[in-house]
């Protein structure tokens, strides 16, 4: 067992001194005082830090990040249309797991420990999937998969590569869940990618697999004016409420972004027990607008954060969602007490492993010993009187000192220590070297 100890560190309520994390392989033993540290443990000193819990990244598009800069100040359509569309279809496998490890490498240097990679680019199979996979492991980051599950006959301009029948996106999730199955980094689970790319039927399919492999079911959901238009135009209704009638809310399902609802909608997604992953950094680049966080908080709706793919956000930074989240809730409600630091910090850390299901995002006995350490000489944290306010509202990326995903420091100094920036950097200029800006 190992005692790791440090100037401060963040017990789910604050931060305290005179505690100690215990280790024991990759799962925590919990917070101790120092004289209850176990006789025999391995003692390690991490000095003037202050040591959270990592962050959870509750949804991103890990191949994203290679379009970083190319879609850019546009509107939803063109973002889509001139980027997205074109672009995907350039990548090969090479470039796929060239993109994975850019997202998972630029997440843990930002205190990322688990991450989700909704993927889509399936061509007919799962080797693409296995190569964001070997990316995650390269890393050391822990990974939940949630595999797409985006219809054939979909009434969108989606390239091919997407696209499979019901069935077969089923069948290939759980071959893939069986193959990680045991694997403490690797989380199989199945994403449905939208109502106006997966029906209600495919999105029934989709569920039935989450309650065979018992985790949750991610969607994006009322992300954008448009979708909801779309959705009231194809099926006469609201897409919370077609969830609602078909009977697909319940407490399995993860919604993403979820920006366009109202009141009634809302207490839908309450009295199901449906989680949502807010995107703020995502939802003000792309131009969508703001999810409303603190009513469904108030209502006991279930909320974790994510930055969405490299192209809608182009930050992988759970800290950084935090600060969104807590300024535009300020700033939509006009009050600048409608979330508090406290509330964003629990928001990027457990709410994210309880979304997910997943012993993460806490120093709980029994989480994975998943951990962040930051400079408390980083001039970003002064005053370290105020220390959680300064995490959430001013830190700044050089405060990141160190990562821990389950025991192992694969990030310290600010460095990654699994694998070489600079060969990424070469990777990257290869994949888009050529690419020029539509």
């Amino acid at each position: 067992m190992r005692a790791i100890t440090a100037e401060l560190i963040h017990d789910g309520s604050g931060f305290v001194t005179g505690r100690a994390l215990l280790v024991q392989g990759d799962r925590s033993a919990g917070l101790v005082s120092l004289d209850a540290i176990p006789e025999g443990a391995v003692r390690e000193d991490w000095g003037p830090v202050a040591l959270l819990p990592g962050t959870v990244n509750a949804h991103g598009h890990a191949f994203q990040n290679l379009l970083k800069g190319f879609a850019d100040d546009r509107t939803f359509d063109l973002w889509r249309d001139d980027v997205l569309y074109p672009f995907s279809e350039r990548l090969d496998g090479h470039d796929i797991y060239t993109g994975a490890l850019f997202a998972f490498a630029e997440a843990l240097l930002a205190g990322v420990t688990t991450t989700v990679d909704f993927f889509y680019l399936h061509d007919g199979g799962n080797g693409n999937a296995r190569r964001v996979i070997e990316a995650a492991r390269a890393t050391g980051i822990r990974l939940v998969f949630a595999r797409a599950f985006y219809d054939e006959d979909a009434p969108s301009a989606a390239p091919v590569r997407y696209r499979e029948k019901a069935h077969e996106a089923a069948a290939r999730c759980k071959e893939l869940a069986r193959e990680y199955e045991g694997d403490p980094l690797i989380s199989i689970q199945p994403a449905p990618h939208s109502l106006h790319a997966a029906s209600p039927e495919t999105i029934a399919c989709a569920l039935e697999v989450a309650h065979e492999l018992d985790v949750p079911c991610h969607l994006h959901l009322a992300e954008a004016a448009y979708e909801r238009a779309h959705i009231e135009e194809r099926y006469g209704t609201t897409p919370v409420r077609l969830l609602y009638r078909e009977g697909l809310l319940g407490p399995r399902l993860v919604t993403i972004h979820t920006v366009w609802v109202d009141d009634e909608e809302l207490d839908m997604l309450a009295e199901a027990g449906v989680g949502v992953v807010h995107c703020p950094g995502a939802n003000a680049f792309l131009g969508d607008g703001i999810a409303r966080v603190p009513e469904m908080i108030a209502r006991g709706i279930r909320v974790a954060l994510g930055p969405d793919g490299g192209c809608a956000n182009n930050r992988q930074s759970i800290f950084e969602e935090m600060r969104q989240a807590t300024l535009m809730a300020k700033a939509r409600l006009v009050d600048g007490s409608a979330m508090t630091a406290g509330v964003a910090l629990a928001l990027g850390t457990k709410a994210g492993g309880d979304l997910l299901g997943m012993p993460v995002g806490s120093f709980a006995a029994g989480c994975f010993a998943d951990a962040v350490a930051l400079d408390l000489d980083d001039l970003s944290l002064q005053p370290l009187a105020t220390l959680e306010h300064q995490v959430v509202s001013s830190m700044q990326a050089t405060a990141v000192a160190r990562v821990m995903v389950g025991g192992e420091i694969v990030v310290d100094g600010g460095r990654p220590q699994r694998f070489d920036l600079a060969e990424l950097r070469t990777r990257i200029a290869e994949t888009t070297g050529a690419w020029t800006r539509p």
